[in-house]
Formats: C-alpha cells, structure tokens, sequence
C-alpha cells in the first residue's frame, strides 16, 4: 500500500457549515482532505466521499476506499449533525430518532470506522464537533442537548479506552454558530405545541435565531481545530463561542442550581 507524504484529514458534514469551512481551511494548508457528506458537494480541492453517517457500513467502506489511496488517516473531524426545536413532550418521535440517529450514532458509526486507521499512525486525533448545548440544556431544544449530552460521553469514554494508542479523542463545543443549521432542520409551530408551551416557545425560538444571527464565524470553530491537532496532550474538551455562552458551562458548575436556572430562563425569555 502507498502511503502520502501529506498529512489527511476526514470531515463529515463537509457540505455545509463547520464541516466545509473545516475542510475549505485545511485543503488550503496543503492536507489531502476528504470531505464525507450525502451529497458529495464538497469545497474546491476536497476530495468527496458520499455517505449518510447513519449507515456504518456505508461510512467504512467509503474510509476503507480513501485508506487504500491515501495509506494514511491523520485527523477525523466528525462535523456532521442536526438540530430541532420543539418541546420534549410534543417532538415527533421520528424527529427525535432522526436527530439521535446523526448526532450520536453517527458519531459512533464515524468512530468505528476510522479508529483503525487513526491507530496506524503517530499522534492522531479525532476531534467531534458537539455543543454548549451538549453540557448545558437548552430549553425547547431538548433532544438537540441530549444527543449531544450523548456525544460528550462517547468522547470522554473514548478518551480513556485510547489511552496508549496514539490516539487522543476530543469534543469541540460551539456556541451559537452563524451557519444555515436552523433552516436545514425540525422546528415545530408554536400552534403545535400545547397552549402552556406557546408563549415560552416563541420567546425561546426568537432568543435562538437572534442569537445564531449574530453568531460566531465558523471560522472560530476552524481556528480552535488548528490549535488543537498542533498539541501534543490537548484537553478533553473546547468551548468556543460568545463570552456569555462560554461562561454557561461554568456558570452550571459553580452556581446554586436556582440562579442558574434563572439566568438560563432570563436568556431564553422564559417565564
């Protein structure tokens, strides 16, 4: 088998978001860079690989297919993920499924894939692309948060089994980020939620597209991967977003557990 002289990178979710200006940036610093999403739409000088992450066999046979060229697998950023916004108790549960089935089993199915060819090198790293939201819960978001809550433990159990490999396992958890994830995604109407939820959803639902209008480039996020893979022992995990978002997880640590939830409540507008 060859092997490249250049180092090579995996990114899921390449198509949009995070997950292309991930593979834009790199591709642009000389990495050979696969960019793996359903539609094979993938930046200038990024190699497509086609597959839906919620299909694992799909996914290993299309890293088997760039292992056999490139002999080498640097760096996995899984990128690729789905939101919604509906109460719990009212989310369809096909929807809930749908957002589960991404975020966290294709995580999983992009973990067991490229786990034995991130072994055969030195100093590798796979990087998952979670959330704020996956350390602090966001109301009417709820199965967003837990799938990612979900994430959080793959990475941190992970983290520890790879202990001695080579291998080292990291989360990076955007705040509210300015990419089209609101438009790609299950939002309930405010008419299909119980009239107790109504008045709090609305509020909750502009206080979200406000806050990602006014969003972090994804560019940040990109930034942070950069410094990341240059570390030779990096942290389990990266918080990057606006100074308020950033401070959440913190703030969920250190507070009494009623003002916590009142500022949670305050940000959201819910009453």
């Amino acid at each position: 088998m060859t092997r490249i002289a250049e180092p090579c990178m995996l990114v899921t979710g390449a198509s949009s978001g995070i997950g292309y200006a991930t593979a834009d940036f790199f591709a642009n610093q000389g990495w050979v860079v696969y960019g793996l999403s359903r539609s094979g739409k993938v930046p200038a000088g990024v190699k497509p690989l086609i597959a839906d992450v919620t299909d694992g066999l799909l996914v290993q046979e299309a890293l088997a297919g760039m292992f056999a060229v490139t002999g080498r697998l640097d760096v996995v950023v899984n990128a690729a993920g789905i939101g919604g916004a509906s109460s719990v108790e009212n989310i369809p549960f096909a929807e809930a499924k749908k957002i589960f089935d991404t975020n966290v089993y294709g995580t999983l199915a992009v973990m067991q894939a490229s786990l034995p060819y991130l072994r055969q090198g030195q100093h590798t790293t796979f990087i998952a692309i979670s959330s704020i939201a996956g350390v602090v819960g966001v109301p009417f978001h709820g199965i967003y948060s837990a799938s990612k809550f979900a994430v959080e433990g793959l990475v941190e159990s992970l983290r520890l089994e790879l202990h001695g490999t080579g291998v080292t396992a990291v989360s990076v958890c955007p705040g509210d980020t300015a990419t089209p994830i609101i438009g790609n995604q299950y939002r309930a109407k405010p008419g299909d939620l119980p009239e107790v939820y109504q008045i709090n959803y609305e509020k909750a639902e502009r206080a979200m597209r406000e806050s990602v209008d006014e969003g972090i480039a994804p560019l940040r996020i990109v930034e942070t991967i950069h410094r990341i893979i240059k570390k030779s022992s990096p942290n389990p995990r990266y918080y990057v977003g606006g100074f308020i978002q950033q401070l959440a997880p913190m703030a969920k640590r250190l507070l009494p557990r009623k003002w916590f939830e009142t500022i949670m409540k305050a940000y959201y507008g819910v009453s």
